[in-house]
């Protein structure tokens, strides 16, 4: 039985194309994943497997919940069917210009004699999560999607021209950054509370960089009015939200659907209560909020008089407040976390860190940790930034992975002092006066 699609005629290269609209039923039925292009069969499972992940934990859910859902065209290629292209002449209009015999600007019909065998070239992931989605609910099928089409030769020179695009489609096809993420998602509730931290809050605005995909911020630029950028503070964000009410899973699902309005509120105003707390209670940050300093101000070597220490050639020395960078954000954030999730305060934690533990970086627990005081630069390696961690979280009496011994062993190692010995502990609401001693016992 002959099949008639509405389409329109195009070319691009050596490539002659139609682009049309298809039922979901229609092109869940007809259309195979791209097996066809490969003869190995284990490959095709490997294939297979690697879209199966993704299409149930994300993309089947997103048809199936999302009201907004809305998915590219297909570009699939078509063997068989012996397909030929009518055009349809367009009527006389004022606004149609016919200047050379453009009269049917590449309106018309694609007929195939019903033989015809479709494959996914782009968009496999898709496709399955079409199929998946009709079998849980079968009214998706009556919705539409663009499709691509491209003819396909049943020869060995159509069959590795086919492959080569099939390539090319797939590796050269790049999502958008996660900086870009962070700045247009609509559903990532993280995404969404970063920017409007920076639109609404008056302090926040002047001090996070909007620059997108940079986690640092330049050391040549004396006069930096920021102390850390959008993205950091996208992950930042992320860290801290995961201790939201005493425990908030993040995961693909979390990021991919948009909760209730009154939700965001509620993750919004917990999430800008504990930036303003840390701004407020970390030492010296009054001077940047009131205005009277700038962010880099604090990035410097400051000697006992208060003045700026300077190099040979009359340079201020960096060091300074470690909460002014990137790095002082993200331990913080990463013990404010852990303590959120043992049942503990987070707002006295954040008392306690930065009234119990030196947020000068040429201290303990920061320099030759996180902050080489030689060079000058910050070494943001994840094992020095987990060492920090567990340094801050072991003085605040929270529970931690290593034994107390060989958290002292490679503190030692890191910094290169045999004696040195861990952060006094701190003594606050979370702490756990039993633990506390048996710990104390093992600290000389």
């Amino acid at each position: 039985m002959a099949d008639y699609i509405p389409a329109l005629k195009a070319r691009m290269g050596d490539w002659q194309y139609y682009v049309t609209v298809m039922k979901m039923g229609k092109i869940a039925r007809e259309c195979r994943l791209a097996e066809e292009i490969h003869s190995n069969r284990d490959l095709d499972d490997l294939i297979q497997r690697a879209i199966q992940d993704r299409v149930e934990k994300e993309m089947v859910p997103y048809l199936l919940h999302e009201r907004q859902r809305f998915y590219g065209a297909l570009v699939v290629a078509v063997y068989g069917g012996e397909p030929e292209f009518s055009a349809v002449k367009v009527a006389e209009h004022e606004l149609i210009d016919d200047v050379d015999d453009r009269s049917t600007y590449g309106f018309g019909l694609l007929r195939f004699d019903g033989s015809q065998i479709y494959y996914a070239l782009d968009g496999q992931h898709r496709l399955k999560s079409i199929q998946e989605a009709i079998r849980l609910e079968p009214d998706i099928a009556k919705e539409e999607i663009t499709v691509i089409i491209l003819k396909h030769e049943v020869t060995p020179e159509g069959l590795q021209r086919t492959r080569r695009l099939f390539s090319t489609l797939n590796r050269r096809a790049k999502p958008t950054s996660s900086g870009m993420n962070i700045a247009i998602d609509e559903d990532d509730s993280i995404a969404i509370i970063s920017r409007r931290l920076l639109k609404e809050n008056e302090i926040l605005k002047k001090i996070i960089s909007p620059t997108l995909g940079s986690k640092t911020l330049s050391p040549t630029k004396v006069n930096d009015s920021y102390i850390s950028t959008l993205t950091v503070m996208y992950e930042v964000n992320e860290i801290l939200l995961s201790g939201y009410d005493e425990g908030l899973e993040i995961d693909k699902k979390f990021k991919q659907f948009r909760p209730s309005n009154d939700d965001i509120d509620a993750y919004y105003l917990f999430i800008e209560k504990l930036w303003m707390r840390m701004l407020e209670k970390c030492p010296n940050f009054n001077t940047i909020l009131s205005g009277n300093k700038k962010p880099a101000d604090l990035r410097r070597r400051l000697d006992e008089q208060g003045q700026f220490v300077t190099d040979d050639f009359g340079k201020p020395v960096n060091a300074g407040n470690v909460f002014a960078r990137p790095i002082g954000q993200y331990v913080v954030a990463d013990v404010l976390k852990m303590a959120a999730l043992q049942g503990k305060s987070i707002e006295d934690a954040i008392d306690a860190i930065m009234n119990g533990i030196s947020m000068d970086i040429d201290q303990a627990p920061w320099v030759n940790v996180v902050w080489n005081p030689n060079s000058q630069t910050i070494e943001s390696g994840g094992a020095n930034r987990t060492l920090a961690v567990n340094l801050i979280s072991r003085a605040l009496g929270l529970k931690i992975k290593k034994k107390v011994g060989e958290l002292k062993q490679g503190y030692r190692e890191k910094i290169g002092n045999p004696k040195a010995k861990l952060l006094t502990p701190i003594n606050w609401s979370g702490r756990v006066t039993q633990e506390d001693s048996e710990d104390n016992e093992h600290d000389e």
